[in-house]
């Protein structure tokens, strides 16, 4: 069929996961205990106790905040708890001293103020899409909008702080009975920043003493790895398969949690010698992780004792990850040559590479277990990171960034204009809405607008269950502390879980917290849950409908874009050469690797919202689609890729040529995932192996490679001839779940 056949426009690739598991199945899996969760949990019940503690003893205005200020800010570890409450307290104060001078110059002048609170909000919505730290520009903002919002509300501010002439909550007298009410604005928003300061103090204290420490949850992770190999090389034939599974679910994650648990390890222990080795032995891990999973599909002999060897060394590096001062002597009398034993399949150009390289990582790793000291390694040299700029490199070309800015602007406005025209200050949490839910693509929108609802549900519910059930019985604050503690844990553990849940423990928090904390004695008023859920729905729909009615984004166009810069990555991987054979790690060749494999987990986390847009927004008009199976197969091309870079052979002419064709092609691969151009040439463009007389090992890889690439081409193009020119596959995201 020719190019003009049944597909006239350029239709992109659909990238799709496929059919969604089962919810239930998923939900579980998010609720399961992982290491350090439990600690998490428990550290912010007890602050969450020690809040209610103060403010009720103290008398401490808007105690619902204080209380809820440590799940906002808190991490899963120590050293993200401090760095988060640094920043993040610092910034809530430092906008409510500015919201403070904007309310001199303007709050009398609504017609200042209020062009002001639009700008601020246009800034907000620009430079949280354009900004490197555009997240903390955007609380920084919007809390400022937040908090001078609190200007409309000028003749009833002076309720928001209560004073007391006696012991009682009915000896309440409201700020209005005794200063005016600009006075009264000044009193609360000093107050809100005596709160932070507070509920930043105990954070700090509670985690230096108790917190999660990241370096665990590394050597675990790094333990883990390990472990499943062993498990892999084992004879017993269900241990073997539980093994293999986990080394495929290892590979397919990657080492991105594994660095982030290494950058906060080196935040919380700058005096450790270790950190530029953790990152050898981490890019190492990664590797070896991948080249075993190659190994478990190709290899088909019987020679026991090279596994056996493999699964001895894996089993003493993880044991001395998870307890160093024990099992580190048993290591250093480990004296298996591994890369000699590798020897017994030079005569295989298919295994040898394979084997060598699988030697020579568990090599590294073991030497960087004995001595962990950069100095001691000249393979674990020091890779200075470029300066980091404060805006993208496209801040000021990119239309996306302003689009993005008008539409949190036309959200906040609407949003403001409701509350504004129904008089109704309950539901202001519609505006706080828009600011958190307006995120860079509809799908990541829908998926917090998502937790945002089911977490305010969640809390609001509990507080009124509280309030009808328990608070009755109550007396004092004991009664209090015992009566929250369900809830508080239960928020807790949602909020210590992965990304995809823990926003939904900081809103079963607030609005529990919120809900039942209503001056300082019993409450019968459930007005504040309603309306905070009904604010939330309010702000969701409006966010929603501007989203997709006005410029919207697809979660799919960001996968599609990440993927095409991990296959032009391949390409260049491809061509690569080692400045130095000798050396056991050429550092090029390791960032450019890890360049492939965070463009890799860039697709997969883009493409896991995806199935939440309407499939009006993301485009599924492609012929072809490229699902989560299709990116493994893609995933695993780095293997050959790095087997063929790594051979000690010297490179011939006619071996580079091959390579520099191969980097071609796999540009018009990139370039057809990218619009749809090129469909005739991935078959046609596809060099053949070459015959490599001289060197059988890269004759072996590059025909390997070439049937990985086959393989793919005959799953995304089963049927090229019937495929037009121009029509792009599309990305599969129907498998993700919800």
């Amino acid at each position: 069929m020719s190019p003009s056949g049944a597909h006239g426009q350029l239709l992109p690739p659909q990238i799709d996961e496929g059919d969604p598991p089962q919810k239930i199945r998923l939900l579980l899996a998010e609720m399961v205990p992982t290491p350090g969760r439990l600690r998490n949990t428990l550290l912010l019940l007890v602050q969450a106790m020690l809040t209610i503690i103060i403010g009720e003893t103290f008398r401490v205005p808007e105690l619902p905040i204080l209380v809820v200020i440590s799940f906002f800010l808190s991490g899963n570890d120590a050293a993200s708890n401090a760095s988060t409450a640094l920043m993040g307290g610092l910034t809530m104060i430092v906008g409510t001293g500015l919201t403070i001078v904007l309310l001199m110059m303007s709050l009398s002048e609504p017609a200042i103020r209020l062009p002001c609170m639009l700008l601020l909000t246009l800034g907000a919505g620009f430079l949280s899409q354009a900004a490197t730290m555009g997240p903390l520009l955007n609380i920084l903002l919007f809390w400022i909008v937040y908090m001078a919002m609190n200007a409309d509300l000028l003749q009833s501010a002076g309720s928001l702080v209560d004073g007391y002439v006696g012991n009682t909550t009915d000896s309440v007298v409201p700020d209005s009975l005794f200063m005016p009410p600009e006075e009264a604005i000044l009193h609360l928003l000093l107050w809100i920043g005596v709160l932070f300061l507070i509920a930043l103090f105990l954070l700090v204290f509670i985690n230096k003493i108790a917190g999660h420490d990241p370096l665990v949850a590394l050597r675990s992770g790094l333990a883990g790895r390990l472990s499943a190999i062993v498990s892999a090389c084992s004879d017993d034939p269900v241990q073997k398969k539980q093994g293999l599974s986990a080394v495929n679910r290892f590979a397919s994650e990657g080492v991105a949690g594994l660095r982030q648990a290494h950058d906060l390890t080196a935040r919380l222990h700058p005096e450790l010698p270790r950190h530029r080795t953790g990152i050898a032995i981490i890019r190492t891990m990664a590797r070896l992780v991948m080249i075993f999973v190659e190994w478990s599909r190709l290899y088909s002999g019987h020679n026991k004792d090279f596994t056996r060897d493999i699964s001895c060394l894996a089993r003493l590096c993880a044991d001395v990850l998870r307890n160093r001062k024990v099992f580190l002597p048993a290591l250093e009398r480990e004296t298996t040559d591994l890369i000699a034993q590798a020897e017994v399949f030079r005569d295989n150009p298919l295994y040898y590479p394979l084997a060598l390289e699988m030697a020579r990582c568990l090599t590294l790793i073991r030497a960087l277990l004995l001595k962990p000291d950069v100095s001691a390694h000249e393979f674990a040299p020091d890779v200075k990171a470029a300066a980091r700029a404060y805006f993208k490199p496209d801040a000021f070309t990119n239309p996306a960034y302003t689009q993005a800015a008008m539409r949190i602007a036309l959200s906040v406005s609407v949003c403001y204009a409701i509350t504004r025209f129904t008089s109704w200050p309950g539901i202001q949490t519609c505006v706080v809405t828009c600011f958190l839910v307006s995120l860079e693509t509809l799908g990541d929108s829908v998926h917090k607008m998502i937790l945002r609802v089911i977490g305010a549900l969640i809390g609001a519910a509990s507080g009124i269950v509280t309030i009808l059930v328990f608070m009755p019985y109550m007396t004092d604050c004991t009664d209090l502390l015992l009566a929250i503690i369900p809830v508080t844990f239960l928020a807790g553990w949602v909020k210590s879980g992965s990304p995809r849940i823990s926003y939904a423990g900081v809103q079963i928090a607030l609005a529990y917290f919120m809900t039942l904390l209503h001056g300082y004695g019993p409450t019968l008023d459930m007005e504040a849950g309603r309306d905070r859920v009904v604010g939330i729905l309010i702000g969701n729909v409006v966010v929603y409908i501007i989203a997709t009615l006005f410029w919207p984004v697809s979660v799919t166009d960001r996968a599609r874009r990440h993927l095409v810069s991990a296959i032009r990555g391949l390409g260049d991987l491809v061509i690569c050469r080692r400045s130095n054979p000798e050396k056991l790690v050429d550092i090029a060749q390791e960032i450019e690797r890890e360049k492939f494999g965070k463009a890799l987990a860039a697709v997969r986390s883009s493409m896991a919202n995806a199935p939440m847009e309407l499939s009006g927004i993301r485009n599924t008009d492609g012929v072809c689609q490229i699902d989560t199976r299709i990116i493994t197969h893609i995933q695993m091309l780095a293997v050959p890729v790095a087997i063929l870079a790594d051979i000690y052979v010297p490179v011939s002419d006619d071996a580079f040529g091959h390579m520099e064709k191969l980097k071609n092609w796999f540009d018009t691969f990139a370039q057809w995932v990218s619009d749809g151009q090129g469909t005739e040439q991935l078959y046609s463009q596809l060099p053949k192996p070459p015959y490599l007389p001289d060197d059988p090992q890269r004759e072996a890889w590059f025909f390997v490679l070439n049937q990985r690439v086959q393989y793919i081409l005959h799953n995304l193009l089963p049927a090229s001839d019937c495929i037009s020119e121009g029509s792009k596959p599309f990305l599969n995201t129907s498998e993700i779940s919800l």
